[in-house]
């Protein structure tokens, strides 16, 4: 979702003032307009939703762009985790959101489909302006706009996974610190045993490194030992009851 100040989200017209700086995206159906099919299989299908809301397709694939002005906005989502992001607490702010298109929803967390969702998404955050705020909703995260951009692009041109931003990552009072959202992308969360988090930030950063080489890859069924670049033997292991990805000393 792209979050704006209450009044400042793009209307149609905005959008296609974005898109003439995206030359790989175009508009494929207006439903405010006599041109092109009816998206006969898409949930808005009520007349006065027919304004807020236009069919993009990016690299051979459709995506909805939900709640344009004039049009009612999406609900503001909700925000758990905070990224370089200056976003308060909810009110005074409205919502668009990008959608995979009916076609290919059953396959929304399916990897090409979800680099082309978030490389649109990149785009357009780099090119509408009032935005504040970008938001996933899997791991209830709110996002730097520039962040967002920086870090999507970096991971679509074979860099790190960005799991500061579609992520979200806390410490419980026991000193675990745990995932949240990976589960849409693997199937499990992330958990990392307190002995490895009194420093923090080096958690953190093995939490990241951890998550890069599980997003994409086929999940281990057993335990597996490695060590670490700082020469820390760890242990990976799946715990299916908990869905859980749990990384302990060895």
């Amino acid at each position: 979702m792209l979050v704006f100040d209450r009044g400042a989200r793009p209307d149609r017209t905005a959008v296609a003032t974005a898109l003439a700086a995206i030359p790989r995206v175009a508009i494929s159906h207006d439903p405010a307009t006599l041109a092109g099919p009816t998206h006969a299989a898409s949930p808005l299908a009520a007349p006065e939703d027919m304004t807020r809301w236009l069919e993009l397709l990016v690299d051979g694939l459709t995506v909805d762009l939900v709640g344009l002005a004039p049009g009612p906005a999406l609900d503001e989502p909700d925000v758990a985790y905070r990224y370089n992001c200056e976003i308060g607490e909810p009110g005074g702010r409205e919502a668009v959101g990008l959608f995979p298109g009916p076609h290919i929803a059953a396959g929304a967390s399916s990897m090409p489909i979800l680099r082309t969702l978030l490389g649109l998404g990149a785009d357009l955050a780099d090119t509408l302006d009032g935005l504040r705020a970008v938001c996933w909703g899997p791991a209830r995260s709110a996002i730097a706009p520039q962040f967002f951009v920086r870090t999507i692009r970096t991971w679509l041109d074979d860099g790190p996974f960005p799991a500061l931003g579609l992520l979200g990552l806390h410490f419980d009072e026991g000193g675990t610190l745990t995932s949240e959202g990976l589960a849409f992308f693997t199937g499990y969360e992330l958990a990392v045993d307190p002995a490895l988090t009194a420093d923090r930030a080096a958690a953190m950063r093995l939490t990241v490194r951890v998550v890069h080489e599980l997003v994409g890859a086929e999940l281990p069924e057993v335990r597996h030992e490695f060590v670490t670049d700082e020469g820390l033997p760890l242990a990976l292991e799946p715990d299916p009851s908990a869905r859980l990805i749990r990384i302990g000393p060895l």
